[in-house]
């Protein structure tokens, strides 16, 4: 039996309850959020840079960051491309809260933070020349409604850039990942477990995702693994 197969059948009722509690407003809010962001900048830092990489805006783009937490890829991309403006929508209030503390430190002027919901954006058709999402869609209630919402606030031939947990990573990938959760009060085999079973046990695979961009209206998709990394890469053209 392959490790996917292993990983989906140790996936329990209550692990499936747990990631639902955990993927909820109020524990992102008051739990998984601040925990997340002192956790998470050092463990993914060389995923946020193949992530940045992958993305080279026009001058003058609009760019949306859908599910951006505490805002260290909106940011970054913001800083690197001056004349770009970029909003960040999280639908956890902490987590924006967290972001423009951020923005404001670092004084980021074309960047702005908002809360708001994936399966509603608060935007019109077509507001967007580029749209990016990192780590973002597993936590979403649906996964081709948030997508079909990233189709309709894209510009014609605009651009989607997704970054997300691949349940297809082996084991060693996930356990070198885990090992770069280095602080104090992190217990390792809990964080193994806990990325195992919760996080990569119950996200999406490379060919699933790409199955349903296609459905959600996505004509021209690519798909590639990022390399050492338990982790796939998704560039969508509307």
């Amino acid at each position: 039996m392959s490790e996917k197969s292993n990983r989906i059948n140790l996936v329990s009722k209550k692990q499936r309850l747990l990631k639902r509690f955990l993927d909820s407003r109020w524990a992102w809010n008051i739990i998984q959020g601040p925990l997340y962001n002192r956790l998470i900048f050092k463990a993914a830092s060389e995923l946020y840079q193949h992530f940045i990489g992958e993305i080279q805006p026009p001058k003058n783009a609009r760019i949306l960051d859908i599910g951006s937490g505490p805002g260290f890829v909106t940011l970054a991309l913001a800083q690197g491309n001056p004349t770009v403006s970029v909003i960040g929508i999280d639908y956890s209030l902490t987590q924006v809260q967290a972001a423009n503390r951020l923005r404001i430190r670092n004084q980021i002027q074309n960047c702005i933070f908002k809360q708001g919901d994936s399966m509603d954006l608060p935007f019109k058709d077509a507001s967007f020349d580029i749209v990016i999402s990192l780590a973002s869609i597993t936590h979403w209630s649906d996964a081709k409604k948030g997508l079909q919402e990233i189709w309709r606030v894209l510009i014609p031939n605009g651009f989607a850039f997704i970054g997300e947990k691949d349940r297809d990573a082996t084991d060693e990938e996930i356990h070198q990942f885990a090992g770069k959760f280095t602080a104090w009060y992190v217990w390792d085999r809990f964080m193994r477990w806990y990325l195992h079973r919760i996080a990569f046990g119950q996200s999406l695979s490379r060919k699933e995702t790409e199955s349903i961009a296609r459905a959600a209206g996505f004509g021209h998709v690519f798909v590639e693994k990022v390399l050492g990394l338990p982790y796939f890469f998704m560039k969508l053209r509307k």
